[in-house]
Parts: C-alpha cells; structure tokens; sequence
C-alpha cells in the first residue's frame, strides 16, 4: 500500500489553483475584487497579446509591507476571522486562497503602499520563493502575472486563442464595473483602450458605456421592494424588441456580486415571453439586495454561484419587479395592469388627456369584419310560434334591444333579439362593427318593443397631440406623422396586442371566467387523440378561465362555449391549436401561450380594409396599451423613421 505523504506548499497551491484559476479571465476577477475590497475608486487592467500576461492597478488603500508579505500566504485574508462571518459577508473575496495560487502558476510581483508607509513595498513570487524589497510608488496595489501557467503544462495547453480569451475577460470587468458603476474601470488590449467607464454611479449610463446597450435604445427602469423579506430589486431592462440571440447581456448582481443566477433568468423568460420572439432573451441588469445571512456565497471555487435560502421568495419578488416595470407606459411614473372587467353590462367611460370631438350623423363606411349572427339558449318566455329551426322555415315571433356589454378595456356592443320557437325561446345576438367593439366606452342599455334602434354613435377617438394619419396602404400599413418622426403600423399585430392585454386584465382576478363569452347551440365535434384528451382535460379550468368550455362524449369532444373574441372565426382551429401548445409548452407558461392563440386568431388579418375612422380607434386604443411595442409573439408592431433618419436616406454620405 502506498505511503501517505503530505504534499508541499507549493504543489497544494497549484491544485488549489485548479479550480480558483480556470482561465486568465478569473486571474483578473480575482485581483480586480481585491481592489474593489481594498476601497479603490479607479481601476485598470491590462492583458497582453495572449492573456497570459496581465497587470492590475488601483487607487486602494494598499498595504503595509508586513501584510503585504503575509497575502501571499494560503488561506491569509483580512476579509473574516470566524466561521459565522462567512453568513454575513459583505466583500467579495474571503478565502484568502486567490494570490497564493496565482503566484504559484505564474511570475508575479506586488508593488504596493497604504497611507502610513512613506515608501512602498515591492513583493516577487517565483517558484515558492518570496522576496521583497523596499520601492517608490503611489497608495494603491499595482499586481504583475508573467507567463501564466508555465509550469502547467496541461493548462496551458487548453488555453484558446488571445481573442477567446479576452472575451472572457471582457464580459467579466463588464460585470464589475455594473456592479460597481461609481468605480472607475478601464481595460487595455496590448495598449489601447477597449472599455472606459466614467464612475458617474448611474447605472444607465455605464450600460451604454460598456456598449451593453446604445443611446437609441430605451430603457426600462426597475424598481421594487418587498418589505416582508426585506429584499429590494433595482436595475435596466431593454425596451422591447431589444433583444438578444443569448443570454450575455443579461447580468445578475446579488448584494454587490455579480453571479450567475437561474432565477433572474427564469423571471425574464416569463416577464418577456408575451413581448420578444421564442428563443430571444431580453438584455439588461438586475441588481437584488437581501440580507447576508439569506445567501451562501461559498459553494463554488470561482464564487460564481450563490445558494438562497428562500428562492422561491426571491424569484416572485425578481419576477413581481420586471412585471410591474414592463406594464409602465413611457414617460410615466407607473400604470397599473388593465382592471378586471365588471360582472355587470354596464359602461364606464375612461378618462382622456384630450377632449373628444362630436362624430358627423354620416354612416361609417363597411367594416372588414362583417356582423355575426349567432344563436343562444334564452330564458323561458310566454311567447309560442311554429318551429323554425329545423328546416330553416316558418314564422317566428322577435323582439329584442341593443345591449352595450362591456367594461373598461373590454367593452362589445351586440344587439340581442329573442326568438320563441317551439315553445323554446332563443337568444339571437348579433356582434355589431369593428368600430364599435374598439370603443372605450358605451352608452347605457337602451331598451324598446319595437324594431331595434340604430346603436348611438359614439365620440371619435382623438389622436395623441402632434400626430397625423397620412395613408394606409395595402390594407395594412397605417401611416401616421408623429413627433418622433414617420410611424408605420401593421393593423394585425396592433390588434393582436390590444386583444391580448384585454384577456390578460380579465385574468388579474385568480381564478375568475372571463364574462365575455358566447354560448354555442349547434357545435361542432372536435377529434382528439387519447393524449390530446387527456391533455385538455388537465388544463380544463385554464381554458374556462379564457371563456371555453367543453362537453366530453366517448367519441368526441365538442365545443359549448366560446370567448367573444372568436365569435365570427374558425374556432375549431384556434382549439386545435391550443390544444397542440398543450402538449409542448410547460404547465407554468400555458395559459399565455393559450392566450396568446387566443388573440392572435380573434385579431383582424392583414389585407382587410379599414375606414379611417376605424383605424383611428384601433391605434389610439393600442396607445393604450400598457406594452405596446411589440406583439405577444415577440414581433415589433411599428417602426418609426425620424426625421434626420430620412434626410440620411435620401442624402447618403
């Protein structure tokens, strides 16, 4: 049996060095903490052509030449004295492991001073061997790697190339210097300057700096704070469409350290999902305070990775941030998601920063969207003719009104006549113009027993100051002069996006059925397999929620209720598209998903023609909207050419 030894200093240190020293990029984390933890205000950091040499300077406090002897000595650190310290940390280095190990796999020297030496201190580490001597420079620590891994052999030979490895580098002092944005960063690549930031401690503004993201992109501000866990989320998400191919630009910083972070990851994916295309990821910053003592920072060698103690409250805090931040229109404070819709038919009228104009008596002109006519079990009535349904001929005995069903964000018009048949009475109701069912308010039911009147034209809808309708053209695109310059808007993602804000309001109340739905009569069967089955019956209370319900027969399934959106459309697709989602998306996203089918098939198409008017409602209703960039499919609804933006196009330099 072999003979247990313990292994020298020097040899413990270079397997130490395995895992706190990947690459060249956590050479340069780990000293440029140091100087974030020694008080430094401006930073900088040079690699040379292969990133295996590199110095890192500060402004820190330094060191006295006692400590600065005894830095290089394994497990040596200023940072914690006790085990109980390492709950309430508030630094980013602690294990006192980071300069040992890369002075045992490289030439490294130490040139530093702290405020009480008059002169400063020079430290060289080469194979083990420690000397120091007494030098000249400013308060502060400059560090100098030579030759990193030379003695690793194996290490070395699995670096990649200079570029690879500076990119690595890069990403990191990004991440650094978000964290940290009232420090001053600048990285060089073999003498010039690559990143800059000011030290401004605005955060937006270090974002652009860093080239995260560019002057023309908006951002979104985030702001929360959850007072029972006393955790805050602050940061900057990208407006949609911005957005990226990966997660890069996605930085995560936990009380000052910038981490890898599945939960940031999964609260965007969800907070974005209805807002950028699949497969996108949104870019930004999220910064979460908690307590310490909520966090384990030690259970990676490179302190990439945190442990929470209550993730789950962290997650719903992180996504509660960027959901609120999301629904807040730009230039306002905050805007509350849509209300729930009344249980009742009466109106209510939204207020507008714009005084509306009295609509001309002249008729509008055919909408795209015909009327539907549809029939519906009504309540018993005295009334008694011969049959008419069942062959489609005979006498029926009608009256009926206009009902004005709606509520603030969701509002339809219908008229409604009761049939009697049989001895049966029937409801027939007939879904009224596109116009209407855009309007933002009704006027009160109007009842009569005579013919049915002529809906009340409502108030036109009023452009936002400074915007004019110049043309539509292909039946699509609507040309609007604004201030920020030429906006073109395609109708059916405008209106797809206005749908689905409307479902999604109807749904702020958990568990509540979405009131404008149509029962259905005659259906028809929709053929499933055993697995489509099974799968609709185990989300059957999400699609009630939407305003669907089913009857289940052995053979087939049918279809006895609608929501009002797909009252004039080919239902029986938009169910077996939903019910495809079922077997492919996640039970958590579903409900979106099945929403987003919803709005995406009630909305109107492309190439059906629109009266100005028309067009006027839809987009001033679409401003509305508290996320109105983009479709909930990811898809820009507009594109706006500024001003100097169409000189450049017609006068190219």
């Amino acid at each position: 049996m072999p003979k247990i030894n313990v292994l020298p200093d020097h040899i413990a240190s270079q397997i130490a060095a395995g895992e706190v020293v990947e690459r060249p990029s956590s050479v340069v984390k780990e000293l440029v903490e140091n100087a974030i933890d020694a008080g430094a205000s401006q930073i900088e950091i040079a690699v040379g052509a292969d990133c295996r040499d590199i110095r890192v300077a500060d402004d820190g406090c330094g060191m006295s030449p006692d400590d600065a002897v005894l830095a290089f000595q394994r497990h040596a650190t200023s940072k914690l004295l006790t085990a109980e310290d390492l709950s309430n940390l508030r630094t980013l280095g602690f294990r006192g492991e980071a300069l040992p190990s890369i002075a045992s796999v490289s030439h490294m020297s130490c040139s530093t001073r702290n405020a009480e030496s008059a002169t400063g201190t020079k430290v060289t580490v080469e194979d083990a061997n420690i000397r120091t001597h007494e030098t000249g420079c400013s308060i502060g620590t400059v560090i100098e790697i030579c030759d990193l891994f030379y003695n690793v052999p194996a290490r070395l030979k699995f670096l990649k190339k200079g570029s690879t490895e500076f990119a690595h580098i890069h990403e990191m002092v990004q991440s650094l210097a978000l964290a940290y944005p009232k420090i001053v960063f600048q990285l060089l690549n073999q003498g010039e300057v690559v990143l800059k930031t000011s030290g401004s401690g605005k955060l937006a503004e270090v974002l652009q700096e860093l080239g995260i993201v560019s002057p023309r992109d908006e951002l979104i501000p985030v702001t929360s704070v959850d007072m029972r866990f006393g955790l805050a989320v602050f940061g900057y998400v990208g407006r949609p469409p911005l957005c990226r191919g990966d997660r890069k630009n996605i930085i995560t910083i936990v009380n000052n350290r910038p981490v890898r972070c599945h939960l940031s990851f999964k609260a965007l994916d969800y907070a974005f999902a209805d807002l950028i295309p699949k497969g996108k990821h949104p870019v930004g910053v999220i910064t979460v305070t908690l307590d310490p003592h909520q966090i384990d920072v030690n259970v990676h060698p490179t302190k990439k990775e945190i442990r929470y103690s209550n993730s789950s409250e962290v997650y719903l805090a992180i996504q509660k941030a960027l959901i609120e931040a999301t629904r807040r229109l730009p230039g306002t404070e905050s805007v509350p998601a849509p209300s729930a819709p009344s249980k009742d038919n009466s109106s209510t009228t939204q207020s507008t920063d714009v005084a509306p104009e009295e609509e001309s008596a002249a008729e509008p002109s055919e909408s795209a969207l015909t009327p539907a006519m549809t029939i519906v079990p009504a309540a018993a009535s005295s009334m008694s003719v011969p049959s008419a349904l069942q062959g489609g001929v005979g006498a029926a005995t009608i009256s009926g009104d206009t009902v004005y069903d709606g509520a603030p964000g969701t509002p339809v018009v219908r008229e409604s006549r009761e049939i009697a048949v049989g001895g049966r009475t029937y409801q027939r109701i007939q879904q009224l113009g596109f116009r209407e069912r855009l309007a933002t308010s009704a006027p009160s039911r109007i009842s009569n027993t005579g013919p049915v009147p002529v809906a009340t034209p409502k108030q036109p809808a009023q452009l936002p100051l400074g915007w004019r309708f110049l043309a539509y053209i292909y039946n699509t695109y609507m040309l609007f002069e604004t201030p920020d310059g030429l906006k073109v808007i395609e109708q059916h993602i405008a209106h797809e996006r206005l749908i689905y804000e409307r479902i999604l309001a109807q749904q702020e109340i958990p568990g509540q059925i979405s009131p404008n739905v149509q029962r259905l009569v005659i259906s028809s069967p929709i053929t499933l397999t055993p697995e489509q089955r099974a799968a609709l019956a185990e989300h059957l209370d999400e699609l009630k929620a939407l305003g669907f319900d089913f009857d289940f027969q052995p053979n087939f399934i049918s279809c006895t209720q609608l929501p009002l959106e797909l009252a004039t459309r080919d239902y029986v697709g938009t169910i077996q598209q939903i019910i495809e989602q079922l077997l492919t998306c996640e039970n958590a996203s579903f409900s979106k998903e099945a929403t987003k089918s919803l709005a995406c098939q009630a909305a109107i198409k492309n190439g059906m023609a629109l009266s100005e008017s028309e067009i006027v409602d839809l987009v001033v209703e679409w401003l509305g909207c508290p996320r109105n960039d983009t479709c909930p499919h990811g898809r820009p609804v507009s594109l706006t050419y500024s001003k100097d933006k169409l000189f450049e196009l017609f006068h190219p330099k």
